[in-house]
Parts: C-alpha cells; structure tokens; sequence
C-alpha cells in the first residue's frame, strides 16, 4: 500500500499497517476483534471464519478489483460492504499490457539477459517485429481491457475481443471486433487475460487453447 494513503488514513483513523500479514494470516483473526475496516491485497483471504473473528467490521477494502480472494457472499450475510479499487489501476494494467506486448515482440527483453550474459545480441534484435498490423486479442472486454484497446490500436495493434457478456450492439464495440472463442486463439498475435477468477473462467487458458494459439504467439495474464 502506497506510504501516502497509510499516512492519510492514519490522519483520521488509529491504522494498523504490516504488509508481513500476507504471509503470516494465522494471526490476522487476533487482530481484528475492534476494528471497523479491513483493507487487502490479493493474498489475504477473508473467509467467513475470519469475518466470525470481526465482530465490529463494518467493510472491506481490496487493492485491486478480483474479488476471488473474498467470501462476498459471508460478507454480504453479516451486512459487510465489500469495496473494491475498481477504476484505479485502469490505466496501470493498459499500459503494462501494451509495453509488455511490444518489449516481447521486439525481443529486447531477452536481449537484456543476454547483454547481462556478456553476450552482445545484435543480430537478434534485428529479427524482432513491430506492432503495427499485429493483432491483440483481449479475453474479456471491460473497463481495463477497453482501456488496453485503445492504447494498443494508437501503436498500431488491431484489436479483437472476446466476451460474451458484452451486448453485439455495445458501443464499445465500434472501434474493436467480437469474436468467438477459436476466432480469438487462431488469429491473437498478442493474447490478454482481463476476467475475474471464476468457475467458469478457470483453466480457460488449458492444453487445447495453447494448441489453437498461433505459432509464436504472445500470452500476457493482467487478470
């Protein structure tokens, strides 16, 4: 958590910060008998067991926006709020996709490693591409991933999508494609994760879709 906000929610309210209680959860439960907010990142689990431990909670806070790591619905029977940082890391999460997309396609990263090697990779970084006419596909098509979209299309990426829950008569779609699930894998030159954790989502990304994927293609996971 970023030293400014602990320090402005510390101006109001008495906070507890120990970033080492990721790794050490078996002793959140004796922490929370008063406290009125719990705030987390994604390796906290809020189970209802630790909700029974929060008597006075009356939110949660998540640093992020996959609520997989949260028993919502514990929540939600206690009359506990649930607040995730929905369009916070927008933008973030974009450009981290589009720089990545482009450092992978030009190979410079691998470059890097072999220039730390003592290597001097010349002739392997003239065999790297551009992204103009590549294609990005993005499974999901939400806020980040529109964000992601309209960032890679001013590069020179195509843009197509996959969501099924996005109407065909959106308007988001008037600047990037809808198409089906082996349309996105067969024709991808980048692939982007942008779903939650869900059953229906989990091992999407199996043996088979790697085998429909395009040879030499790109996966990025900003799930």
């Amino acid at each position: 958590m970023d030293a400014a906000a602990v320090e402005t929610l510390s101006a109001d309210f008495d906070v507890h910060y120990d970033p080492a209680l990721a790794d050490a959860q078996q002793t959140i439960p004796g922490l929370l008998d008063d406290v009125a907010a719990l705030i987390v990142r994604n390796r906290t689990e809020v189970t209802a067991a630790l909700l029974d431990a929060a008597p006075s909670l009356q939110c949660v806070g998540r640093l992020g926006v996959g609520l997989d790591n949260i028993d919502v619905a514990a929540c939600r029977e206690r009359g506990i709020a649930v607040y995730p940082a929905t369009g916070a890391n927008t933008r973030s999460v974009a450009e981290y996709v589009v720089g990545n997309a482009m450092l992978l396609l030009r190979g410079s990263g691998f470059a890097n490693a072999a220039m730390l090697a003592g290597e001097w990779p010349r002739a392997s970084l003239g065999q790297g591409e551009e992204s103009a006419g590549k294609v990005l596909g993005l499974v999901g098509f939400g806020a980040i991933a529109r964000e992601t979209a309209a960032l890679a299309r001013a590069v020179g990426f195509s843009v197509i999508a996959f969501d099924p829950h996005v109407a065909a008569d959106d308007p988001a779609w008037q600047t990037v494609r809808p198409v089906d699930w082996p349309g996105l894998l067969a024709e991808s030159d980048v692939l982007s994760l942008h779903v939650p954790l869900l059953e229906s989502t989990r091992h999407q990304i199996n043996a088979d879709a790697l085998a429909a994927m395009r040879p030499g293609a790109i996966l990025i996971n900003a799930a």
